[in-house]
């Protein structure tokens, strides 16, 4: 049984769908505000709930999942200020860098990608049945903001109260603005343009703005995210995933604007079922920081927060193929070593090391392929329940008791019951490292024995399942062909081609022209291995 814990309840709860025949399950996760490219920090945002995803779909679930784009925002209009440039053209630019990147980083692509100013007139719509069930309020200057004392469960999530607000808003907001709440904590749904900040009003016509029945202005942050999970899900949905520093404000206020906007629909009940936050990432301390402000230091973890001032930012671009120098597997590696609640305080010797577990992976997979090849055994099936094998094909070989086997079964028993444990992924892994270091003994001991055809196939067996459970954690299940051209340059295509040109040279008997071709891609550094059906592997020296 799955169990996930629920940032609301601050327990382990068994998963269960809201869907009555238990097979659908909706998703939303929070996405960043496009104002620059994605850090590593992101990239944990991301992969988090990628996991998640797959894990369900893994175990048979059918998953939707959303997730979202803020593409209008203060910080995104300082920036097209600054930069004389056109807003919309930096959070296309920035919306369309993430994509690529995740796809290195092979997260799944969701099945919607919304963004926060396609839907004005969907929040605007929130803002209204706000109004009208008196959540919320227009203050003296025009702005509407939420009435946090209107709703019962506001803080629920969070743990958080509301005069924990009123002691901890001296600094945040202005002294004016905040005269004008009727409590410290509400927050704003709508944004009048002619109530912007010098810095944000001197944008002119560059600050977006849409009309609305209350005037021209744009929506609050919080608001979004309700709109857009309700188009896409509805209310209530199963699962929404963000980091933890969303957990206040942004995720207690979406959830309150939610349940109060939406209360016939929900029958005045939650809006969300589980709510999965991911920790933070912090920078190892320099000898730099030694002297920094003690509010950019994690006092839970010891690590100083990413911050553009310090110079300690790592943006995933720089860390990973092809502009730098990782494979894009190592980041994912290194998210997957620690459980995704456990904050990672990060130095890139961690990348390092995450790419010799990698190594470690592929070589044990090769291994074991090339065992599986030297039997040319026939396919074989296995029952989950035994560690014996079946060969359906030899009726004179019913079963023969084979360690690999059992090998492989106990490390899906072991991923399984781990993944279902929160989605342990570092015991997941450590599952799978397991299995390795059993094939690595088992090889060991009959190096240079041919295997038997049933030997042959465990091997065979024991790489699918391994691959398939890589595949599960969002792991590539082959090392990268060509160093950084893996990630998408053109270097792995081009040997590719040479190896399909040598194939095709050998199936017409020109074996003069193959050997040509291959010597030559020796020659420049590539090691070529010939597998059994015409088939070739290559890597790079």
């Amino acid at each position: 049984m799955l169990r996930i814990l629920n940032s609301q309840s601050r327990q382990k709860e068994d998963f269960k769908p809201l869907d009555p025949a238990g097979k659908h399950v909706r998703m939303y996760t929070c996405g960043p505000t496009v104002y620059d490219s994605l850090h590593i920090g992101h990239a944990r945002a991301y992969i988090a709930p990628d996991v998640v995803r797959r894990y369900l779909e893994y175990k048979g679930y059918q998953v939707r999942h959303v997730s979202n784009f803020t593409d209008v925002d203060d910080k995104i209009i300082k920036r097209a200020i600054e930069e004389r440039r056109d807003w919309r053209e930096i959070t296309s630019h920035y919306i369309a860098e993430a994509h690529r990147l995740l796809m290195h980083l092979n997260v799944m692509p969701a099945d919607a990608y919304p963004r926060a100013t396609d839907h004005v007139v969907e929040m605007q719509e929130i803002v209204k049945r706000l109004l009208a069930s008196k959540n919320a309020y227009i203050a003296k200057d025009g702005d509407i903001y939420f009435d946090t004392t209107s709703y019962a469960r506001y803080g629920a999530l969070s743990g958080r109260k509301l005069e924990d607000d009123e002691a901890g808003a001296s600094g945040r907001v202005d002294d004016a603005r905040m005269a004008l709440k009727k409590h410290p904590g509400d927050f704003i749904l709508w944004k009048l343009s002619k109530n912007d900040r010098p810095e944000i009003a001197k944008g002119g016509e560059n600050v977006p703005r849409w009309p609305s029945p209350w005037g021209d202005g744009r929506p609050g942050w919080h608001l979004e995210c309700s709109a857009m999970s309700h188009k896409y899900m509805g209310v209530p949905f199963d699962i929404h995933c963000g980091g933890q520093d969303l957990l206040f404000p942004h995720h207690e206020d979406e959830k309150a604007q939610t349940e109060c906007a939406y209360c016939g629909e929900l029958k005045n009940g939650e809006s969300v079922r589980y709510w999965v936050h991911n920790a933070f990432i912090n920078m190892k301390a320099r000898p730099e920081d030694g002297a920094v402000n003690a509010d950019y230091v994690d006092q839970a973890s010891g690590g100083v927060k990413m911050s553009k001032s310090l110079g300690n930012v790592k943006w995933v671009r720089e860390m990973i193929w092809p502009e730098g120098p990782y494979d894009p597997m190592a980041v994912r590696m290194l998210m997957l070593s620690s459980h995704y609640r456990s904050p990672i305080v990060f130095e890139p010797a961690q990348l390092d090391e995450a790419t010799a577990r990698l190594e470690r992976l592929y070589n044990a997979l090769e291994a074991l392929d090339r065992a599986s090849h030297q039997s040319h055994g026939k396919t074989v099936t296995w029952s989950s329940s035994v560690t014996h094998i079946v060969k359906a094909e030899d009726p004179a070989m019913t079963t023969e008791s084979l360690p690999m086997i059992k090998a492989a079964f106990d490390a899906k028993l072991a991923f399984d019951a781990a993944m279902d444990d929160d989605f342990n992924t570092a015991g997941a892994l450590g599952a799978l490292f397991e299995m390795v270091n059993r094939a690595n003994q088992i090889l060991a001991r009959f190096a240079g024995a041919k295997p038997s055809p049933a030997e042959g196939a465990s091997y065979g067996e024991a790489a699918r399942l391994a691959r398939q459970l890589l595949g599960v954690l969002g792991l590539r299940a082959e090392r990268a062909q060509g160093g950084g051209a893996g990630a998408g340059g053109g270097e792995d295509k081009l040997v590719e081609l040479l190896l399909k040109t040598r194939g095709a040279a050998r199936t017409a008997k020109q074996f003069a022209l193959g050997d040509q071709v291959r010597d030559g891609l020796k020659a420049l550094g590539y090691e070529i291995e010939d597998l059994p059906g015409g088939e070739a592997k290559w890597k790079k020296k």
